[in-house]
């Protein structure tokens, strides 16, 4: 039986998506999972080794988030498939740290089958809410999307041999209106999510 997991920082992320998943019908006996990671970093890595055995290599895993966009204007609910994972901070944005080449490499995530654009996730410590940051991330990593949790668990990923594809929903242009757009436009962006996969299971479907 082919399995299917999803995850995300929190259970409301792939909330709508588990609705519309009761009407999928496939070809082909398919399982699915979901597993709530907790936010940030370091919460994630430990939930994901909590669930090590639940992982194997004929399993897909699908990493569901928000973001903010860096590098273009942005629209609620518009989302995109990760196409790498790069880890940074206002430090190295700023050429004011540090951090060998070799120590946090850009991670490629798996090609999703389906018609949604890429574009590279970047993971911070922090939300950034300062328009001068974001310019500053800008200038090092060209249009990308921000979001906490995705290199952690594309490491942890990496490192157990196993691969990783990403949906990301925009909620919020990164800079100083970061927090108040994510609270206004999350809701939208969660049933996006939601849309956005079960429109590529479908193709999936249909090809097959």
């Amino acid at each position: 039986m082919e399995k299917l997991i999803f995850l995300a920082a929190i259970a409301d992320e792939f909330a709508p998506l588990r609705l519309r998943l009761r009407n999928l019908r496939r070809g082909k006996a398919t399982r699915f999972d979901f597993i709530e990671l907790g936010v940030g970093v370091i919460d994630s890595i430990i939930t994901l080794e909590k669930h090590a055995k639940l992982f194997s290599r004929n399993d897909r895993a699908v990493f569901l988030g928000t973001a903010g966009i860096i590098g273009n204007d942005f629209v609620p609910g518009e989302t995109f498939y990760a196409s790498f994972f790069r880890w940074t901070s206002i430090g190295l944005a700023l050429k004011k740290g540090f951090l060998s080449d070799s120590l946090y490499q850009d991670i490629k995530a798996q090609k999703f089958f389906g018609d949604v654009q890429g574009l590279p996730v970047i993971s911070t410590p922090e939300i950034t809410a300062d328009d001068k940051i974001a310019l500053a991330f800008q200038k090092q990593n060209g249009l990308c999307l921000e979001n906490l949790e995705a290199y952690g668990v594309a490491r942890w990923f990496k490192s157990n041999n196993l691969s990783l594809a990403a949906f990301l929903s925009v909620t919020n242009q990164v800079g100083k209106k970061s927090h108040r757009q994510y609270l206004k436009h999350r809701k939208l962006a969660w049933v996006k999510l939601a849309d956005t996969v079960y429109h590529v299971l479908m193709q999936e479907k249909n090809k097959d």
